[in-house]
């Protein structure tokens, strides 16, 4: 580190000093210096000719240690969506051997013909456990570019304008050479992250590619789950690069994409010459026999965890859930956790009686009724239950990023913990003792919004309802929370989570957002916006500037003010000197 190379430093020059001294000392003597006092005198120069070398590895070093200080921090410039895909699932050893061989063929292949993979399933049909055990062999392989997984439930992985950048740095990771020329572009055109996706896809990946050679083997950018990126028109730029320009990147840069088979991603990739359409096939033999593998593994699992009989639950029960599963792992692995309840005999019971269903879809539908009846049994005949669960259900759906219970709680202001209803649906919902609570598939998600999927208003949430309630929700806790002098704190010494709690950072953050998506019922939030503009405004780009959010915040106003000015042209006139404040106007 650098602290040590400065200590190398200067023990250079103070022995480099001692040693001149002691030299010409030598010299000045009035008779030849003695035999022993020379050998002591080059001794000691070959001690400092030592250090000398010493210093230029540390001047190396030192000098290597600042460009990359550099250009980190060039790099940090493109703002990259987060991508932690520690905590993701892998397939289970031994299953989806014939597709993830088909995929690793196709990734090494010296054909340039079909340089992009795009592999299209159901919701539920593992396409991003694919994604990513093919993600972690490739890096192994040192052939893993970047690994970009969409989640519609977290906003920076939910947004295309993001996707170029993200992809630039992680490449910025995989090769020096990559590294400098993505930084050059940067220097180049500092505001390269404004620019148009054509651009970013042109300096940041074409012309960075090109530096490397040939000769080093296939690079592969992986993007899962493309149809949760944003919607079918914030994605369609997108989409034009991967299908028109992707033609572009050197012939040895694969890309593997994988999405529900939506019909914009459809359009854009099934007539091009070098796209190969892969589908996943839930009714192969291949198919049935990973999804009988996994439930073997999983039961195993379950019965030495709760001390079961060494029989249980026997062939018969595991071929019969292999076929309520109609070839959905989601199905499986949903179908698993539920029985690895408090009841294990009881919850295999349960799932047994579902029955047969003729489809995929249908299949999931009933096993996701299944888990909210037993999860709950008795109580949905209480009224005040059935609005907990719907307020804090759809909370949880239209939350711009997932938020811990402690934070629903505080918004929400309810009299009883939200934990109390989220810690029984453990089987479709994921929650720590610190962290935010998360849904673990989406199609869970599509089940409680589908009024004719979910089959029942006891647990329908219709999304744009509780959108609204939200954006109530965030501005009446900052009407609560922002006071004059508000930031009366101690800010050099405290970090952001110390200063605001999560729920006064998320209601900050994302109040617009929730705001400008309201197309009806104006009048629910108009009130409260009102109150909050005319005290808060100035106090909220104060809390803005502590989050580090500054740079948003005109964006967001500026989506306010748009708002404003179809559904509250009244209060747009009658708080026009405050967003103007927060929208400034840059001088000549």
């Amino acid at each position: 580190n650098i602290a040590s190379i400065v200590g190398h430093l200067i023990c250079f020059i103070q022995d480099f000093l001692a040693w001149k001294h002691e030299f010409k000392s030598a010299l000045k003597q009035p008779h030849h210096p003695s035999l022993s006092t020379t050998i002591m005198a080059f001794h000691n120069a070959s001690h400092v000719d030592a250090r000398y070398n010493v210093f230029l590895n540390a001047g190396r070093d030192l000098y290597n240690i600042t460009q990359v200080h550099s250009l980190d921090h060039t790099l940090d410039i493109l703002e990259p969506a987060r991508m932690d895909a520690s905590t993701r699932s892998e397939c289970l050893p031994g299953t989806r051997t014939d597709i993830l061989r088909s995929i690793a063929d196709w990734a090494k292949s010296t054909s340039v013909e079909k340089r992009l993979l795009w592999l299209k399933g159901l919701a539920g049909s593992g396409k991003s456990t694919l994604s990513t055990t093919i993600a972690h062999t490739l890096q192994e392989q040192g052939r893993l570019g970047a690994f970009v997984f969409f989640s519609r439930d977290v906003e920076e992985r939910s947004q295309p304008a993001n996707v170029i950048r993200t992809i630039a740095y992680q490449l910025a990771s995989f090769s020096p050479v990559i590294r400098t020329a993505i930084a050059q572009a940067i220097d180049t055109t500092p505001r390269i992250t404004q620019s148009a996706l054509r651009f970013q896809f042109t300096k940041l990946l074409i012309e960075p590619l090109r530096t490397l050679p040939a000769t080093g083997g296939p690079v592969v950018l992986i993007l899962d789950a493309l149809d949760e990126c944003g919607s079918a028109e914030d994605r369609k730029p997108l989409l034009s690069l991967l299908s028109s320009e992707s033609v572009h990147l050197p012939s040895f840069v694969r890309i593997f994409i994988t999405s529900r088979d939506e019909r914009d991603i459809r359009c854009a990739l099934e007539e091009q010459s070098h796209v190969l359409i892969r589908e996943l096939n839930l009714t192969s033999e291949n198919n049935t026999n990973d999804i009988l593998h996994f439930f073997r593994s999983r039961m195993a699992e379950i019965r030495s965890t709760n001390k079961l009989a060494r029989d249980w639950p026997g062939d018969s029960a595991i071929f019969a859930l292999c076929k309520q599963a109609a070839g959905l792992f989601v199905w499986a692995s949903t179908a698993c956790r539920f029985i690895n309840g408090y009841d294990p005999l009881r919850n295999l019971d349960v799932v047994l009686s579902g029955g047969m269903s003729t489809t995929a879809q249908s299949a999931l539908d009933a096993l996701y009724q299944t888990a909210l009846k037993s999860a709950v049994k008795d109580i949905w005949d209480d009224k005040y239950f059935r609005t907990d669960f719907c307020s804090i259900m759809g909370t949880i759906l239209v939350a711009r990023n997932p938020i811990s219970d402690k934070t629903i709680d505080t918004l929400l202001s309810l009299e009883r913990p939200s934990r109390y209803i989220i810690s029984r649906l453990g089987c479709v919902l994921h929650c720590s003792d610190t962290g935010p609570v998360r849904i673990l598939h989406p199609s869970f998600a599509d089940f409680l919004s589908d009024r004719l999927r979910c089959g029942s208003d006891l647990w329908h949430i219709d999304t744009l309802l509780h959108n609204r309630l939200l954006a109530v929700h965030c501005i009446s806790h900052l009407n609560t929370v922002l006071r004059r002098n508000f930031r009366n704190l101690v800010l050099s010494q405290a970090t952001v989570d110390e200063v605001l709690p999560e729920a006064t950072s998320y209601a900050c953050t994302s109040w617009i957002d929730h705001v400008c998506v309201i197309t009806e019922d104006a009048d629910f939030v108009r009130h409260n916006l009102d109150q909050f503009l005319f005290r808060h405004l100035l106090h909220w780009i104060e809390a803005m500037s502590i989050l580090k959010k500054s740079k948003t915040t005109i964006t967001s106003v500026l989506c306010l003010h748009d708002w404003l000015r179809v559904r509250g042209p009244v209060l747009l006139t009658s708080h026009a000197d405050g967003i103007a404040i927060a929208t400034p106007t840059p001088t000549n």
